[in-house]
């Protein structure tokens, strides 16, 4: 994986993600996006629409942060450059997964993100645009999937989005909070290949 430019909205994440197709010489692709990367599959469909074959949104939502979530990515800046990565990534561990011994592995995780890397994302995700009514121009197959015990982007929008794309698939993940793929990968496979 080459260096990261400076990326500092969705749409920079959206057009580094197309230089790599650029790169390897593919004309279209499935984008997958998990939590923030489905913000960075809603600035791909806008900038890049020709680009994108298929569509799997995982734990995530079309609609911007509301002002006291706003409030709270700047909040978590703060903390980051007072206290480091580890004051976030704690107060978001218990919400990533509900099984007990995935918490350090999934810490760790967190943990490897640079203090420049994790500011410029809560800055990308604050500042980031509402794409609800992008959702019922989307034409290519979509499937959405949430655990069932997310809180963060919870069930209830997975549902509004399935409702809102035009033949989307939802699955409801059981037993999985945020981090569904990680902590229900079977399922979660099991609910991918050939149904995208």
């Amino acid at each position: 994986m080459p260096d990261l430019p400076p990326l500092e909205s969705m749409d920079d994440y959206a057009r580094f993600a197309v230089s790599q197709l650029d790169a390897r010489g593919i004309e279209k692709a499935t984008f997958a996006g998990l939590s923030m990367g489905g913000y960075i599959c809603f600035a791909a469909l806008r900038l890049f629409p020709e680009r994108i074959s298929g569509l799997i949104l995982i734990d995530t939502r079309e609609t911007p942060d509301t002002e006291e979530a706003r409030k709270g990515r700047f909040d978590n800046i703060a903390k980051v450059e007072q206290h480091g990565v580890a004051a976030v990534a704690d107060a978001m561990l218990p919400k990533m997964v509900t099984s007990e011994a995935l918490k350090p592995a999934v810490r760790e995780i967190m943990m490897s993100a640079s203090p420049e890397f994790v500011k410029a994302a809560l800055r990308a995700i604050a500042n980031r645009p509402d794409s609800s009514s992008l959702l019922p121009s989307i034409r290519v197959p979509a499937t959405i999937l949430v655990g069932e015990e997310d809180t963060i982007t919870p069930p209830s929008d997975a549902e509004r989005m399935a409702k809102a794309i035009p033949g989307a698939r939802l699955v409801r993940i059981a037993n999985a909070a945020h981090l569904s793929n990680y902590e229900q990968p079977e399922a979660f496979n099991a609910a991918i290949p050939g149904k995208v």
